[in-house]
C-alpha cells in the first residue's frame, strides 16, 4: 500500500512540475536558463525519476511528515485521473 501511495504521489508530483498551469510561470522562468534544466521541467519521463527519489527520501527520513503528504497527493492523483476518465 505504501508503495501505490508513493507512486501516486511521483504521478501527481511530476504532473504538477511539467504540466499543471500553476506551476507554468516556474517553467517560463526557466526556459531563459540552461537547456537540460527546461527540458527536464517540461518532460515527465525526465522529471519523475528525480521526484521519485525525493518521495522515497522523505518517507525514509521523515516518515510520520511524509505520509499525511503523499496521502493528499496520491488522493489528488486519483481524483484527477477519474475526472480525466469520466470527462473523457
Amino acid at each position: 500500500m505504501t508503495f501505490l501511495v508513493d507512486a501516486l504521489a511521483v504521478y501527481r508530483l511530476t504532473r504538477l512540475v511539467t504540466r499543471d498551469r500553476i506551476t507554468e510561470p516556474l517553467r517560463t522562468r526557466v526556459e531563459s536558463g540552461p537547456e537540460w534544466l527546461t527540458y527536464l521541467l517540461r518532460c515527465g519521463w525526465c522529471a519523475s525519476p528525480y521526484l521519485a527519489v525525493g518521495v522515497i527520501t522523505a518517507r525514509r527520513l521523515v516518515p510520520r511528515a511524509w505520509a499525511p503528504a503523499a496521502g493528499v497527493l496520491a488522493c489528488s492523483a486519483v481524483a484527477g485521473l477519474l475526472t480525466d476518465l469520466l470527462d473523457g
